[in-house]
């Protein structure tokens, strides 16, 4: 093993070779990266296969609540716009995103035996929250920003007799158009940059390729549904801390 290591680590020096030529500078950055992915990639293998081999259920979802809460932090990192309070909402946006969604699929549509089996549960739920995450912080962005940018528009609205859910409404609009818009867009090439590996997981593990096909759109249909449910209810919660009791923002 350690020498089949060796060997696929030699490919390295393709991309290495080209930054030496090109740009000295990022040529560390490329190998702190790279090792930073290898140690990740170690831990989360070391922590998914605990999983799996002891199949508790509560585990299951702890782990998931975990990763979720992990999401949520990497989340207000990337936004921009986010205030330190939105942790929160997006965290639990997130939370009833994948497990609404997810839970349907292990135990209405998936041919999962039992809804809480590590080998189910966790690559559904994880699959989930990927894409969910993706969305989610897409979605958060364009709201925080145009709620910054164009505070005048939902002031003047509320000034002219507007319910709160009347005047937040062309905002929650753009929230969710720079969602579905690139989501609309990426369906139709899904198969051809994002489900691949999935796919040939499926193949490897034996699945027929029928059964792996109908799983991968129930998978797909899940994805872009729990990402509209994680933003609903992060736009949601988020609207407590954005917005006091007479629906003046903060």
């Amino acid at each position: 093993m350690v020498l089949h290591i060796v060997l696929a680590a030699l490919l390295l020096a393709i991309p290495g070779g080209i930054l030496y030529l090109l740009d000295r500078k990022m040529l560390g950055s490329f190998f702190i990266a790279t090792a930073r992915m290898v140690v990740q990639l170690l831990v989360l293998c070391l922590m998914v296969w605990g999983l799996m081999k002891y199949d508790r259920w509560w585990m299951s979802l702890l782990w998931v609540v975990a990763m979720t809460g992990y999401a949520a932090f990497i989340a207000k990192q990337k936004i921009k716009s986010v205030k330190s309070g939105m942790i929160m909402p997006i965290g639990l946006g997130l939370l009833a995103g994948i497990l609404s969604v997810g839970l349907y699929l292990l135990l209405f549509a998936l041919p999962a035996e039992k809804a809480f089996e590590s080998r189910w549960f966790i690559p559904v739920m994880m699959l989930l929250l990927g894409h969910s995450l993706t969305t989610t912080m897409r979605g958060m962005n364009t709201y925080l920003s145009a709620l910054k940018t164009d505070a005048e528009q939902y002031e003047f609205q509320r000034g002219n007799g507007a319910s709160h859910l009347k005047a937040v409404m062309p905002f929650v609009r753009r929230a969710f158009l720079a969602v579905m818009s690139p989501t609309v867009a990426n369906l139709q090439s899904t198969a051809l940059y994002s489900m691949p590996l999935l796919l040939c997981g499926f193949f490897i593990a034996g699945v027929q390729p029928m059964n792996a096909f109908v799983v991968m759109v129930m998978l797909v249909v899940g994805c872009v549904s729990a990402s509209v449910v994680s933003l609903v209810t992060a736009l949601w919660f988020a609207d407590r801390k954005l917005f006091d009791s007479f629906g003046k923002l903060r």
